[in-house]
């Protein structure tokens, strides 16, 4: 397939970014600047969201399920729109079934209609939790810049966060791990000096930014065997940012670093445990070559990869407009 010149070069560009994104423990660095963009537009247990504002969102957690064998992934075709029938849900042992783009539960909605009504959070705002991978230079930035076009349809999705698309967050960025966001070290101590001294890089980003989304997507910079502790973390994570009052959003990753699919696994326990959407980016990336992955490697997105992940993130983020703007 031939590609237009304008996608081609979006594609040599992003993996440019790519090739620079360095492995996993690597000292923590401060992101590039934000640019500079003009707003356009207006186990078992219970735990409570506790918001500035009056609304109070009732959390049932339940503690993580002993990890069980998994089978590797077949190459069958694999259909990335595909949606499952309405109150359908499945296990997170089957998450590679989960639809790409989510569909919102009750539980996500009440947690955006609670949002909506405190004023400690801003509505067109959403913060970012990843590594290099999940940075203004490969993720969504290039939707409002004009690096490549915004699909038909998303048009509306992509004005309403723009500043957020267009933004970088002090917890994306080279390097990082999901405890990392949870250590000051990486906050005012990798050179944010917009952190206090003792405040953890997420714990930071929540204060500054105000998001009433999060969007997490880790694990390509995790240890392998070590899917207990991420989980752990990644709960850890998840708890802080729904005491904000604002809607995590977790994703899948397309590769398979730990060679088991445990990390991946452990994102669905999560997702499925607190009832939160997840973008499926193992599935979006399936049909591609070599299934989006870079070999031989196979850990970094390749360009067509790249696109199709912020493709489905995109998609996503218009579900969630559609539910702030009916």
């Amino acid at each position: 397939m031939t590609l237009k010149a304008p996608r081609f070069f979006a594609i040599l560009l992003l993996a440019f970014f790519v090739s620079n994104c360095s492995a996993r423990a690597a000292t923590p660095t401060a992101p590039g600047p934000a640019a500079a963009i003009t707003q356009t537009s207006p186990p078992t247990q219970a735990s409570q969201i506790v918001s500035p504002a009056s609304a109070t969102v009732t959390v049932t957690v339940t503690a993580p399920a002993p990890f069980t064998p998994i089978p590797a992934p077949t190459d069958a075709p694999v259909t990335p729109d595909a949606t499952l029938p309405a109150g359908v849900r499945l296990p997170p042992e089957r998450w590679r079934e989960w639809p790409v783009v989510p569909v919102l539960s009750a539980r996500a909605v009440e947690i955006l209609k609670a949002a909506q009504s405190n004023p400690a959070l801003d509505m067109q705002t959403f913060s970012k939790v990843g590594d290099c991978q999940f940075t203004t230079e490969t993720f969504l930035a290039g939707y409002v810049s004009g690096l490549y076009t915004v699909p038909a349809g998303l048009e509306a999705t992509a004005q309403y966060f723009h500043d957020s698309m267009a933004s970088n967050s002090i917890t994306a960025a080279n390097g990082l791990g999901i405890s990392s966001v949870l250590n000051p070290l990486f906050g005012a101590g990798a050179g944010h000096k917009e952190c206090n001294s003792a405040e953890a890089p997420l714990d930071c980003e929540l204060r500054l930014r105000r998001p009433a989304l999060v969007l997490v997507a880790m694990g390509t910079n995790w240890k392998p065997n070590g899917e207990v502790s991420f989980e752990k973390y990644l709960r850890q994570v998840v708890d802080k940012i729904l005491a904000t009052g604002a809607l995590p959003i977790l994703a899948s990753k397309a590769d398979n670093i730990e060679t088991d699919w445990k990390l991946d696994q452990a994102i669905a326990h999560v997702a499925y445990d607190y009832d939160l959407p997840l973008v499926n980016v193992w599935r979006a990336t399936r049909p591609l070559n070599n299934h989006g992955l870079e070999a031989p490697l196979n850990e970094y997105l390749t360009g067509d990869g790249w696109m199709a992940r912020n493709l489905a993130w995109l998609k996503t983020l218009d579900v969630v407009r559609a539910q702030l703007q009916p």
